[in-house]
């Protein structure tokens, strides 16, 4: 007796014969006997039923297997449709107006025949952006010089904007700025600067070479204090650090000599200056 593919005229349904044996009563008994899988979208006619134990003759009409990725979701179906058009009204498989469909709805359906349906999805969606604010200064000629203080605070602004997002398969590939609005203004900082320069005296300055640097001594200004020495004779200056202690002449100030090179020669040995709050 032959059993297997008996028709093969129609690749896309083949038709199969098998024979079950008198001992087993079911056709899931025969089939399981017989190594054969049957799918539920299969046409199967079974003659004699096998609960008469005279042996069956098992008749199968394969359905069309077709693959398809829906939303990048893979899966096998199996069909009696024709063209792509009708196997999705049979598989309740419904496409949106933007989705796209590959091969084409009229396309015939054979074993070789991949669907491939790409879910597009265009939604608008708001989102909002800091508008950085900006910080202004303004010169404070009754505030100490290097002193600051602040008149308003800055506030950060908000700026809405609205896009067409495009995605494929639920993945964003694509957006297009349709709108922008600023829902909150930004507000300037406001920062008083002082200018007011403050005078810690005046008097001659001489130098010597025990220290380096823009550095100096001085008697009884804080240590480490920053200060401006400007050179009254020729207007130069130079921002020294009070480092030392010790002077034993009229001199106000005892400059390194690497600081006084720099507002007049050394063989000056002395100059008038002004000493300033840095």
């Amino acid at each position: 007796m032959v059993s297997g593919v008996v028709d093969n005229t129609d690749p896309n349904h083949p038709k199969e014969v098998y024979f079950g044996r008198t001992d087993l009563g079911t056709l899931s008994e025969m089939l399981n006997e017989l190594g054969v899988r049957l799918y539920q979208e299969d046409k199967v006619e079974v003659f004699p039923s096998p609960e008469f134990h005279l042996g069956s003759r098992i008749f199968i009409e394969r359905a069309l297997p077709v693959a398809v990725t829906d939303g990048g979701q893979s899966r096998l179906h199996r069909t009696w449709a024709k063209q792509v058009k009708d196997f999705l009204l049979e598989q309740k498989i419904v496409l949106g107006e933007k989705d796209r469909i590959d091969p084409d709805l009229n396309t015939w359906l054979r074993g070789d025949v991949q669907i491939n349906i790409t879910r597009v999805a265009e939604t608008e969606i708001q989102e909002e952006e800091a508008i950085p604010f900006r910080t202004m200064t303004r010169d404070n000629p009754n505030l100490e010089k290097g002193n600051s203080l602040v008149l308003q605070a800055g506030k950060t602004g908000v700026k809405k904007k609205t896009y067409l997002v495009r995605r494929e398969n639920g993945q964003e590939i694509a957006r297009t700025l349709l709108s922008e609005e600023i829902t909150q203004k930004p507000e300037d900082k406001i920062v008083s600067l002082g200018i007011k320069i403050v005078e810690l005296g005046r008097g001659m300055a001489s130098w010597y070479d025990w220290i380096s640097g823009n550095s100096a001594a001085h008697n009884t200004l804080p240590m480490g204090m920053l200060v401006r020495v400007t050179n009254l004779a020729n207007g130069k200056s130079v921002v020294v650090r009070i480092v030392d202690r010790g002077i034993q002449t009229s001199a106000v100030i005892d400059l390194s000599a690497d600081a006084f090179s720099q507002i007049a020669s050394l063989g000056q040995g002395l100059i008038p200056v002004r000493i300033t709050k840095e």
